[in-house]
């Protein structure tokens, strides 16, 4: 599994460049809690492509 692009997503799309925090706790814990919100995210599109594919199945 490649993480290199999550990273470039984070660093780019997210614009994750620098870490906001002092200490390695709070990196740590900013860093954690972009990774979460990356992973609702992808989880609410895969959720929301479901529902799009249910809801046309059930029109055909």
């Amino acid at each position: 599994m490649q993480v290199e692009g999550a990273f470039g997503i984070l660093k780019q799309d997210r614009g994750m460049t620098r870490f906001r925090r002092r200490g390695l706790k709070g990196v740590k814990m900013e860093f954690l809690l972009n990774c979460l919100g990356l992973n609702l995210y992808k989880y609410h599109l895969f959720w929301l492509k479901q529902r799009a594919n249910n809801l046309m199945g059930k029109l055909n």
